[in-house]
């Protein structure tokens, strides 16, 4: 049962409501030298209930955790899989939708992309993990051999790929994009960023799990090999919260891989999140090469294109995205940048989701469109 769903909050509701009438009912009944003892305990359970009602609504505002398996920081089956990759795995994406073929198609024909759930494997990180990944009605209809550009999308921390579909409604947003002409028909792609509770910033440990090298190369390899998806700068990332720092740090890493970075209330400093400087182990050099502020001071890049997005409620995204944009201007004059503040609103999902459709936007003014690459002649 997913721990943002109505279900398990009904469940709650009805579970704190039985023990307020338990306790009502029971307050003139407990005996003796019980009555003192059992009617406190009584008033803590009810408290109790109260309170992680309340925080299960917040979860459920913010997304931070879907699942049991996620709220103890293990993995439990293979929709949060975290297992090694293994050389003579194929390098494809594994689909878990069944008939997603029939679907799509089926899909298509009214006009709607098709969400799947799949598997990323990660032949040169050693990661393989679960993830999301959306087709658009254009991919099932029309011409099959046009290939497509994507965008793929990073969720913050706590989080996971889901909360994107649950609470942002992810694929009605992309797709008005994408009838009113704004947006290309794009393919998402929603992997993982990090297992275990603890999160990954989205780079290179020192001496720990490759998240970089999964997400910017083996989940972009995979695919384009299982996919019509084009290849090289024809991606761009987005990214709310610490995905919005993912966006930008792994963007302006191999800009020979992505044309656009959006960053949607995200910081440009590494080791802001709880736990993260262990990612460096002390290493100056590791923690700078990780934050894109030092990045654009010292590397001076003049590709990928940024967008940078935060609100006045959220005074370090504000503050982050105000330094970071100075820095682009004084550093890198000749990168395409984009930065939008608001006078308000707050870190979260109302935020994020205001954001997306303006990021996604702007992201599309750097991809092709869709088109049949010409075969290549052999010489």
């Amino acid at each position: 049962m997913a721990l943002t769903g109505w279900p398990f909050m009904l469940l709650l509701g009805v579970v704190g409501l039985l023990c307020a009438v338990g306790a009502y009912l029971g307050w003139p009944r407990w005996p003796g030298r019980w009555a003192l003892p059992g009617r406190a305990a009584s008033l803590l359970l009810v408290m109790m209930l109260g309170g992680v009602l309340a925080l299960a609504q917040v979860n459920r505002s913010y997304g931070f955790y879907t699942s049991v398996s996620d709220l103890l920081g293990r993995p439990t089956s293979a929709r949060s899989l975290a297992m090694p990759a293994y050389p003579g795995g194929g390098p494809q994406v594994t689909v878990l939708t069944s008939d997603w073929a029939a679907l799509g198609l089926r899909a298509g024909r009214h006009g709607h992309g098709l969400l799947l759930d799949v598997l990323y494997p990660g032949t040169r990180s050693g990661l393989t993990h679960h993830g999301l990944l959306y087709l658009p009605a254009a991919y099932f209809t029309g011409n099959l051999q046009r290939r497509f550009a994507a965008v793929e999308l990073f969720h913050g921390y706590p989080g996971a790929p889901e909360t994107f579909p649950r609470i942002m409604n992810i694929q009605a947003r992309l797709e008005t994009e994408i009838a009113a002409g704004r947006v290309p028909p794009v393919v998402l792609v929603i992997p993982q960023v990090y297992a275990g509770g603890h999160s990954s910033e989205c780079v290179n440990a020192v001496h720990g799990e490759q998240w970089e090298t999964y997400l910017s190369v083996d989940v972009l390899d995979d695919v384009t090999r299982t996919f019509r998806v084009y290849a090289s700068r024809s991606w761009a990332t987005l990214g709310i919260s610490t995905g919005g720092f993912c966006a930008a740090n792994v963007a302006l890493h191999h800009p020979e891989r992505y044309a656009a970075a959006a960053s949607i209330s995200g910081y440009f400093t590494a080791g802001q999140d709880p736990g993260t400087p262990g990612l460096y182990q002390g290493s100056r050099f590791a923690s700078r090469e990780n934050s894109p502020i030092w990045w654009v001071r010292y590397r001076a890049p003049v590709a990928p294109a940024l967008f940078l997005s935060a609100s006045g409620g959220d005074i370090l995204a504000m503050n982050e995205a105000r330094a970071m944009t100075a820095t682009l201007r004084h550093y890198a004059p000749s990168l395409p940048t984009t930065t939008m503040l608001t006078a308000s609103g707050g870190h979260n999902w109302g935020v994020f989701s205001a954001a997306f459709g303006p990021a996604i936007d702007w992201a599309a003014e750097f991809l092709p469109g869709p088109l049949v690459v010409p075969p290549v002649n052999p010489s």
